[in-house]
């Protein structure tokens, strides 16, 4: 928190806020093979509550937890982790749109910044609403009305997400089955070209993977949230995708 001076003199303080978008895929094959949609329905609620309990995150955070398949849809509506808020289960789909996903990240994004504002303003107190950060966990390549989707296809909204003036920063995190360069050209990152996008190293035990998911996502919410920088680190058993194929 900062203090500045309105133009009449007065002291105003000055908070940053950070809009952090939980994006889970909830296709039908995040219901198949070990069911990683439940592993991740049941630890997101335990990492926002631990999030919560933070004593500097809880003040500069907000959380909102999104799905998607055929549509995307809030299951948890964007509020300050210092205040409760319950989650509500995903409705079932078949398909992995990403072009739906991003455009409603990029619609509802509007949206919460200005909730997130008029809640938190207060009498001489001003909010600066931070650069967004979208933690994306998929399993699959992007499919939408019973067709593969190309790039051209998504990659308009995504790059609507990533500059400005929304600025977005995002991390993919690919499970088994998902494609190496979606989520390349998904990710931001570094510019030297390293990007936060990560895919498994191994198809066995998905429960394990989602632990050590949300293990990095909560430590990197934790690091950054200080520098206002976006850091993760690389979850176990995953690698960093260092590019797409040529």
């Amino acid at each position: 928190m900062t203090t500045s001076y309105s133009p009449d003199g007065a002291q105003q303080s000055r908070v940053r806020t950070y809009l952090i978008y939980l994006v889970l895929d909830t296709s039908e094959s995040m219901r198949r093979n070990g069911n990683a949609q439940a592993h991740f329905e049941r630890l997101i609620p335990v990492m926002l509550q631990q999030l919560a309990a933070h004593p500097v995150i809880n003040g500069l955070a907000a959380a909102s937890v999104v799905a998607f398949n055929d549509n995307a849809e809030t299951l948890r509506p964007m509020t300050s982790l210092d205040r409760a808020a319950s989650i509500r289960k995903a409705k079932e789909g078949y398909g992995t749109d990403y072009a739906a996903v991003l455009r409603f990240l990029a619609k509802q994004h509007k949206v919460d910044v200005r909730a997130v504002k008029l809640d938190r303003t207060r009498d001489n107190y001003v909010v600066d609403v931070a650069a967004p950060w979208i933690f994306f966990i998929t399993d699959g390549r992007p499919f939408a009305r019973n067709n593969d989707q190309e790039l051209s296809e998504w990659i308009v909204h995504r790059d609507q997400l990533v500059n400005e003036p929304i600025g977005a920063r995002i991390v993919a995190i690919g499970l088994p089955g998902s494609d190496r360069d979606t989520l390349y050209h998904l990710a931001t990152g570094q510019a030297d070209g390293v990007r936060n996008a990560f895919i498994a190293e191994r198809t066995n035990n998905l429960r394990e993977l989602a632990e050590s998911v949300v293990s990095a996502i909560e430590s990197s919410i934790a690091t950054s949230a200080s520098s206002g920088l976006l850091t993760i680190r690389t979850p176990d058993g995953m690698e960093r995708i260092v590019g797409p194929r040529p």
